[in-house]
């Protein structure tokens, strides 16, 4: 399979599958030959995104057993990736699952269970898209070679702006039920797992202590269009090793948008962050050497941009597929992942620190 193409059918036809289509006509290593949705229109205007698709189930069942699809790309609502990861999996397709992954640790582990039966097969989540920036390749590789010395502290903070009076969401974005959350589900399996990814085998959180708060009205013309899910977090995480992250997200405030990801050594600093910014300047290294003052270093590494961001998860699949490797986001990573934000859901309301089930 190394100089194939990996044969992909897409199951959801929504906006994120529609960003997602040009990963397939770009001529490397992977194509689409099917969709499924039950609005069939909506598939066949993705199929004609994704380079002519002719292939168009209304039941992905269908798709699963077509013996030309190698692997899915799962873009439906969270309560449906759950059956459906494990159904592609029990038809012997690699799957390419958006985020969050699954709506709790529980749901992992169901899907490692019956990964273990073809452990051949890669599984993947999209929250993995922050991966192949420069920059967090650059932090990883800093943080394994122990460049900064004994980290003891992360700092990640983003604050994001109010959407525009009259934004309106699909229903199920605002039923916990259907959506697993709010923020915490919406981004917070991306910040967990830019975490996990850089920090490496120092993420092995232990401890969440940690609030949330639901969306609320900013003025009676602007209103978030769900008032039901929360739209902010803060946690303090204490890993194994004692390194302490400070995880917080708002959105739809009475503030400026600001983003941050501090790292600290004892031997050296570092500042990031994950998403595109032009207005930073890249990966900021900080160290004091002998008596001279704080020394600051801009890294020359590529910072993150929305056209490669945005697909990176699916050539990181194709990949990890032809040359046979486990991709950058594991089913393990995301039991860590899921654990941290059911220790954080319960924390908000339990008002006490919850270990992280392992």
């Amino acid at each position: 399979m190394a100089d194939q193409p990996i044969r992909y059918g897409i199951i959801g036809a929504g906006v994120i599958a529609n960003y997602m289509a040009r990963v397939f006509t770009e001529g490397r290593g992977s194509v689409c030959v099917a969709i499924s949705d039950v609005n069939l229109e909506a598939a066949q205007k993705l199929a004609t995104a994704a380079g002519g698709v002719k292939k168009i189930y209304a039941d992905y069942h269908q798709l699963l057993a077509d013996p030309e699809v190698d692997a899915v790309y799962i873009a439906t609502p969270p309560f449906l990736h759950k059956p459906m990861t494990i159904d592609a999996l029990r038809a012997g397709k690699h799957v390419l699952c958006e985020k969050p992954f699954m709506l709790n640790q529980a749901e992992v582990r169901e899907v490692i269970a019956v990964q273990k039966a073809a452990p051949h097969l890669k599984v993947l989540c999209a929250s993995s898209r922050y991966h192949g920036a420069g920059i967090a390749m650059k932090a990883r590789a800093i943080v394994a070679q122990r460049e900064l010395g004994e980290l003891y502290h992360v700092t990640f903070r983003q604050v994001t702006a109010a959407p525009k009076p009259g934004t309106v969401l699909p229903p199920w974005r605002n039923d916990p039920k259907k959506n697993g959350g709010g923020m915490t589900y919406d981004w917070g399996p991306y910040d967990l797992d830019w975490l996990s990814y850089v920090l490496g085998d120092l993420f092995r959180p232990r401890v969440v202590f940690g609030t949330v708060g639901n969306y609320f009205p900013l003025t009676k013309e602007r209103v978030p269009p769900c008032l039901d899910v929360d739209g902010r977090y803060c946690a303090q995480i204490i890993c194994e090793s004692g390194l302490t992250i400070l995880w917080e997200r708002r959105a739809a405030e009475h503030g400026p948008s600001h983003h941050t990801i501090e790292l600290r050594g004892k031997q050296g600093g570092l500042d990031s962050y994950f998403m595109p910014m032009p207005e930073k300047p890249g990966l900021q290294h900080y160290a004091y050497v002998g008596t001279e003052e704080l020394k600051t270093t801009v890294l020359p590494d590529a910072v993150p941009n929305w056209d490669d961001a945005i697909v990176h998860c699916l050539r990181e699949l194709t990949a990890a597929i032809r040359e046979n490797r486990p991709p950058s986001n594991t089913l393990e990573d995301n039991v860590r992942i899921h654990g941290v934000i059911d220790a954080l859901l319960a924390s908000a309301r339990t008002q006490q620190a919850v270990k992280v089930a392992v």
